[in-house]
């Protein structure tokens, strides 16, 4: 298989010859002004062309964004599979489901399905407090007491992690890898897109 980043250079190459050929048809076409048939023959010519470097270029630019888009929600997925580890919590309590919502197949949380739980937690110093947690409790959990741990918050949200779940670092750490593949083909399409912008611009 070819390399990737000869396969990108390959199409940056490919469209700065179809922005050359473009310009040497509107040169001859300038230079045929007086034969009407020459400047339509031409005319005709570099508008096939064009269509056809325009569709090979998209179709590069969007399997390079899907691709990458792909990549991301592996990392993130695999991220969420790996939990929580009780070793990190600060204090610890029990929690009480009381109700669930399911997500997915595709969300914020990468892909498969999930549920975010409502929660009554006592914590061990006697506080009660009730929030939404999402990819730690399942339908399965209604009405059960699971001890957990407090993990702080991630953007408002209430992070816990639960006694009864080992967790699975290197899963994260796997994640952490597929994430970092992810970002050449999304520098690639970032680039393409803006090569593609500024040849439309022309």
């Amino acid at each position: 298989m070819e390399p990737r980043d000869d396969r990108i250079a390959k199409r940056l190459a490919e469209i700065r010859a179809e922005e050359r050929e473009w310009d040497r048809a509107a040169r001859a076409r300038d230079a045929d002004g007086a034969d009407p048939e020459a400047a339509a023959r031409d005319a005709d010519v570099a508008a096939v062309r064009r269509r056809g470097g325009a569709l090979r270029s998209f179709l590069f630019l969007a399997g390079t964004l899907v691709l990458a888009a792909s990549l991301f929600g592996v990392a993130v997925t695999l991220s969420r599979l790996a939990g929580s580890d009780m070793a990190d919590a600060t204090r610890e309590g029990q929690a009480t489901v009381t109700s669930c919502h399911g997500h997915g197949p595709i969300s914020s949380r990468g892909f498969g399905s999930w549920e975010s739980c409502e929660v009554e937690i006592v914590w061990s110093g006697g506080e009660v407090e009730h929030a939404t947690v999402g990819a730690v409790f399942t339908s399965v959990d209604l009405g059960r007491s699971i001890r957990v741990g407090d993990l702080g918050r991630h953007r408002g949200a209430r992070k816990l992690a639960r006694a009864d779940v080992e967790a699975r670092p290197w899963l994260r750490w796997l994640g952490y890898g597929v994430g970092a593949l992810a970002l050449p083909p999304a520098l690639v399409g970032v680039l393409l897109l803006r090569e593609t912008v500024r040849l439309r611009r022309r």
